[in-house]
């Protein structure tokens, strides 16, 4: 008798001391942050690389520590060693960053006709492991964590953009696009370039157009793809406009079936997640909204005086 309650306890124990075993995992793995690794996409070239640098560094030291980011950096045969060896030493600065430099030239050898100005087309030649990326120029300044953005659902859409107001040069080509985005922050499906890249109605559109210096990759993407064209939230790609005035001006003068909600349009400038500095501040200093933030990031990067000799003297900087 005295045996079976012993074993009853024992038993009574080791389910209780189970489930709290099991409680205890459940916790911990709620506790645990899935690591989403976010592809970034990005240009470089030896005129703009300081700029470009400062845009990497925006990024990396506003990501958040869980998220990992996969940056690849197209750059020109003839790109400096020197600066090779710069962008590496962010992947040791910044541990949740891994830096990939990517000849952009070679693909388009095997390709006759095809510039490397058109190279957000042929993405998938370049950038093949990943089934949607981001796609930042050098001339933006990033302020939040991008994983919400890579999570934006693309649905059938080829590219997302921010939408540009201008149309005068669809005008002088003869070419109508009711919808167009610029091309300096953007969200592309990487899946459905590869289903199908366009590649014959990129040739017809290029040769007609080869000898036309008003046709470039934004024109491009906007035309080939304007039935799949997906707009972003204003927040990423706001140009630093000198004031919410002259930004809501700019609103107004996008085609009225998709201009932004006014409301959501003005918040996104102030509170902006990627800016474009269409105004550059590294010539134009004070004069240019985020101007402060603009230096603020060049600070951050382990070339600063690099960039004081470059910029400093234009702008005045002192420390």
């Amino acid at each position: 008798m005295v045996s079976f309650v012993l074993d009853k306890k024992i038993f009574i124990i080791s389910i209780i001391n189970l489930f709290l075993a099991y409680k205890l995992y459940f916790y911990l793995k709620l506790s645990e942050k899935e690591i989403i690794t976010i592809p970034i996409v990005m240009k470089v070239q030896n005129d703009y690389f300081y700029q470009s640098l400062v845009s990497i560094t925006s990024l990396l030291e506003n990501s958040d520590k869980d998220s990992k980011y996969d940056i690849f950096i197209l750059v020109p045969n003839r790109f400096l060693i020197d600066n090779r060896l710069k962008l590496l030493t962010l992947e040791v600065k910044y541990n949740n960053a891994k830096i990939n430099l990517v000849e952009s030239e070679e693909p388009y050898v095997k390709i006759k006709h095809f510039r490397t100005n058109y190279y957000k087309i042929f993405l998938s030649h370049l950038v093949p492991n990943y089934d949607k990326v981001i796609f930042l120029n050098w001339n933006t300044l990033v302020f939040n964590d991008l994983l919400e953005l890579y999570n934006i659902e693309m649905n059938n859409n080829y590219f997302m953009g921010f939408l540009s107001n201008d149309n005068s040069t669809y005008f002088h080509l003869g070419l109508n696009v009711e919808k167009n985005i610029n091309n300096n922050v953007l969200l592309i499906n990487m899946k459905k370039l590869k289903e199908n890249n366009y590649q014959q109605e990129f040739r017809k559109l290029y040769i007609k157009y080869k000898d036309n210096k008003l046709m470039n990759d934004q024109i491009m993407i906007n035309i080939l793809y304007k039935d799949y064209i997906g707009i972003l939230p204003p927040k990423y790609g706001m140009p630093n406009f000198n004031n919410g005035e002259t930004a809501l001006e700019y609103n107004k003068k996008i085609n009225e079936n998709f201009r932004y909600e006014e409301n959501d349009f003005i918040s996104s400038y102030y509170e902006t997640g990627i800016s474009e500095l269409a105004c550059k501040p590294w010539e134009l200093g004070a004069k240019c909204q985020k101007n402060e933030a603009w230096w603020f990031y060049a600070r951050k990067t382990e070339y600063f005086n690099e960039i004081k000799v470059n910029f400093g003297k234009i702008m005045d900087i002192k420390g």
